[in-house]
């Protein structure tokens, strides 16, 4: 679990960024083994959500690897109602603005305020990550 004592600090810094996902999800495999960790087939997915939507705040702030496509989520996401439950919740709350769906793979939006965005991406991380470690 000191691995993930990383991330959350990371989190707590500002500095988690969408590349640190793989490392998470890797660090959660390892814990998982060791019984520190119970995590399922659901709780990946989701970081595959944040995993994209950090991307996202990514190109917003002109960061992000060359990679990365605006609004393309084909070659991150498996589970596409999970990724517009998370769009559609954002846009509720007004942290998204201007989403747009396009039958080939897209998700598009604004996103007004970028540490607003940041901060609730990063509650979602870590309110799973808890979940995931067990310590609500």
């Amino acid at each position: 679990m000191v691995e993930i004592d990383i991330y959350f600090k990371k989190l707590d810094q500002r500095s988690f960024k969408s590349s640190d996902i793989p490392l998470v999800t890797k660090a959660i495999l390892q814990d998982s083994k060791a019984g520190a960790a119970k995590a399922s087939k659901d709780d990946f997915q989701w970081l595959q959500n944040y995993h994209f939507a950090l991307e996202q705040l990514e190109l917003a702030e002109g960061t992000a690897s060359s990679a990365v496509h605006t609004g393309d989520w084909r070659g991150v996401i498996d589970d596409f109602s999970k990724l517009k439950m998370m769009i559609d919740e954002m846009s509720e709350k007004a942290v998204i603005t201007n989403v747009s769906w396009s039958a080939g793979g897209m998700a598009i939006f604004d996103i007004p305020d970028a540490e607003c965005y940041r901060e609730h991406v990063y509650c979602l991380v870590r309110a799973h990550l808890k979940k995931i470690y067990g310590l609500q």
